[in-house]
């Protein structure tokens, strides 16, 4: 295992992530003025919504409209998530930064979520690889139930690397694997970013956090030992698959907030600004009701602890 790194790259995920899962639809102006306050985080890239058949996502069925009047601020990068060519050419329409080609290793989710093969996503990750050439956006290949799945159960990681191999093959840029049932834990991370590494040591290769076990924070540290450097978070934790089973309305990210705090207190370079994060997380909170759903939104911070223990012995 390597030093820590200097820097990483946050990838909030809020507005496509936080907001499919979320009960009700968030109206497009709050979701534009949401993703505007995100943007003076100091975050660097921000997943801003979903080219989805309306009727397959209907909580992002405002995508086109979102990213027209969002105010786009040099630095930062906008992206969104494509499952198909079709999603690619509106994105391409869009003037996004980068997409987030999804491919997901589960036959059975893959069937639910895009009601495709695997082999079939894969034929349409190499159409929006060829799509995005000289058009200057970013492709990233999203790999969801890179650990588990809720219809399979574990995934293989031979599985797992063959997807990944795959989509190098065809040529994105980026690949990124997802915790999407937020069950794998820091040793199954280790090995899997270890041989991840072996097989492609130049690849930019980043993590999506889910938080089911508690354990995405200490998943975070074991990984960004084993070379990553990109992590993908959502403020307030909101987040979740359209297709997971009933029940499991729990799975979802780690907090932007948390990580964040983590990260300041290890001195390694993210360009979030605390203070904003933290303020976005609590303006969130309360326009969607959602209570306090992180650590830091708990009180969770050193500074605030210290603080109220100094009161409490005046």
């Amino acid at each position: 295992m390597s030093a820590y790194p200097e820097a990483v790259r946050l990838v909030e995920m809020l507005p496509r992530d936080g907001f499919q899962r979320y009960d009700e639809f968030v109206p497009t102006d709050q979701k534009v003025a949401l993703i505007d306050k995100l943007s003076r985080t100091g975050v660097e890239e921000i997943e801003i919504s979903s080219f989805t058949h309306p009727e397959a996502v209907p909580a992002l069925r405002d995508a086109d409209e979102v990213a027209r009047r969002i105010d786009r601020l040099p630095g930062v990068s906008y992206r969104a998530l494509v499952p198909n060519a079709v999603g690619m050419e509106r994105a391409i329409a869009a003037d996004v930064d980068k997409v987030n080609a999804l491919v997901t290793v589960s036959e059975r989710y893959s069937a639910r979520n895009q009601g495709m093969s695997v082999d079939a996503i894969l034929e349409e990750i190499d159409s929006i690889v060829e799509l995005a050439a000289d058009t200057g956006i970013t492709v990233e290949a999203g790999i969801g139930t890179s650990f588990y799945c809720p219809y399979e159960g574990k995934i293989s990681m031979a599985a797992t690397l063959a997807v990944v191999d795959r989509v190098v093959a065809a040529g994105v840029d980026e690949v990124t694997l997802a915790t999407t049932m937020g069950l794998a834990d820091p040793v199954e991370i280790e090995r899997m970013f270890t041989e991840v590494f072996e097989r492609h040591p130049e690849l930019d290769v980043g993590l999506h956090l889910h938080d089911t076990n508690g354990m995405s924070l200490a998943n975070t540290v074991v990984a960004m030992r084993c070379g990553v450097a990109r992590f993908d978070a959502s403020h307030c934790g909101l987040g979740g698959g359209v297709v997971l089973p009933e029940g499991l309305e729990g799975v979802g990210n780690t907090p932007t907030e948390d990580l964040v705090q983590l990260l300041d207190r290890m001195e390694i370079a993210t360009g979030a600004a605390f203070d904003r994060v933290e303020a976005v997380a609590g303006r969130v909170a309360a326009e969607l009701g959602l209570g306090a759903p992180s650590h830091v939104l708990m009180g969770g911070t050193v500074e605030r602890v210290l603080e109220t223990v100094a009161e409490d012995t005046r």
